[in-house]
């Protein structure tokens, strides 16, 4: 006997469950009302096939590659193959299926091999759209080390001397970057990008492009949410897609994550997981920023989130930069003193070290623009121009000022 979960929505229930009543080898036994308590029954083992809709409330990618994890075999009910085949489903059932379709459907999905649920860790060879464009997550410590400002700084020099650049807004405690650029008026353009995801018209790239707000011809931005409480808009799934969609069209992607990442355990609760999105992000990068701050305080945070779990899992493909470095937090030659302590309790001994600069910073978010246009010349941006952008592929090291220097001071003697 085949048990039956039917998740569809209200206007085809009736049919498809007198479609499976009427079969001799299979029966009903649940008829789940959302997305919450279908993942409940999928985890407890309930039914040995879902028939599923997409249109079934709370229903989207990121449901189903939990349902999928969960051992859960499924049935796509509705005509919509297209989206089904994006969320490996490969049985499905049209609406107006007798019950003789029904039962060869449900059988063939009962009896067919079950794929062995994915690693936590993905392949970089994973299914989907091909990655072009690299993915660099801007994470930090807690308590504003200038994660954000770092990583708008970065996306835009990065812009400017290599290519198309995505920056990201997926902080889903206490988004900046919208109000940073002066793009209040702007809808949440991540929450739009997740909604055609789940929509299944993410393929299309004239519709990625229309949710994006061009600052420059290369610069791009996916503005956050305006209110932290909409957080749960944002899956891990369905977000790991999208950055797959910018990536495939940028040559690079720069994401501003949250510090957060708890609860980062087997047994938490993945329905009010409000920092999924960040540990999505960092497992989905090609390049983590780990930023901190240049003060005591600051160094200690950075040297337990090194020692955590997370951090120690991307070891690999993380790069740790200390922001608002000044002599009146750290003392004499603070550059020195900093490297000392993190090689001395972190083992590290390479970091990007950038200059307290308060002035351009302000400015900048005073007129509502990046620091690049608004203090080119600023240490902070000259910093990250020489000590942060050249760590990112396809970009060349800028030539020493210094050289030039001595090359305008010989054309002055010469004129004269």
């Amino acid at each position: 006997m085949i048990d039956v979960v039917v998740a569809v929505d209200v206007e085809y229930e009736g049919a498809v469950v007198a479609a499976v009543s009427a079969l001799r080898d299979a029966r009903v036994v649940r008829r789940p009302a959302d997305e919450t308590e279908l993942l409940a029954l999928v985890a407890g083992g309930s039914g040995h096939v879902v028939v599923l809709s997409r249109w079934f409330p709370g229903i989207d990618a990121d449901v189903v590659a939990r349902m999928r994890e969960a051992g859960a075999r499924i049935v796509g009910f509705g005509d919509d193959d297209a989206v089904f085949a994006r969320w490996g489903i490969v049985h499905t059932l049209s609406p107006g299926s007798g019950p003789a379709q029904t039962g060869t459907v449900l059988r063939d999905c009962a009896d067919a091999v079950q794929a062995p649920p994915r690693p936590a860790d993905p392949p970089r060879t994973a299914t989907g759209p091909q990655r072009a464009g690299e993915v660099i997550a801007v994470w930090g410590t807690g308590s504003s080390p200038g994660r954000s400002t770092v990583a708008l700084v970065l996306a835009h020099l990065a812009a400017r001397a290599g290519g198309r650049t995505t920056l990201v807004d997926a902080d889903t405690v206490a988004s900046s970057l919208t109000p940073a650029l002066g793009l209040l008026d702007e809808a949440p353009q991540l929450a739009a990008l997740c909604r055609l995801v789940v929509a299944g018209a993410a393929h299309d790239p004239e519709q990625v492009a229309d949710r994006l707000v061009r600052i420059e011809p290369d610069f791009e931005v996916v503005t956050g949410l305006a209110r932290a409480e909409r957080w749960p808009e944002i899956r891990a799934g369905v977000l790991t897609e999208v950055l797959d969609r910018l990536a495939a069209r940028a040559d690079r992607v720069v994401v501003d994550v949250s510090d957060r990442i708890d609860p980062d355990d087997p047994y938490a609760d993945p329905h009010y997981d409000r920092h999924q999105a960040t540990r999505a992000v960092l497992d989905r990068a090609d390049r983590v920023l780990l930023v901190a701050a240049a003060d005591p305080v600051g160094l200690q945070r950075l040297v337990r989130r090194l020692e955590s779990e997370r951090a120690q899992r991307h070891r690999d493909r993380l790069l740790v930069v200390v922001n608002r470095v000044r002599v009146s937090a750290v003392g004499p030659d603070p550059e020195a003193r900093i490297r000392s302590v993190l090689e001395r309790f972190a083992g590290v001994d390479d970091v990007v070290l950038l200059p307290d600069d308060p002035a351009a910073v302000d400015a900048a978010v005073l007129a509502g623009r990046s620091p690049v246009e608004v203090a080119r010349r600023s240490p902070f941006v000259r910093a990250v121009e020489d000590g942060l952008l050249p760590r990112l592929p396809g970009i060349a090291p800028r030539r020493p000022r210094t050289r030039r220097a001595e090359r305008r001071g010989a054309g002055a003697t010469m004129r004269s």
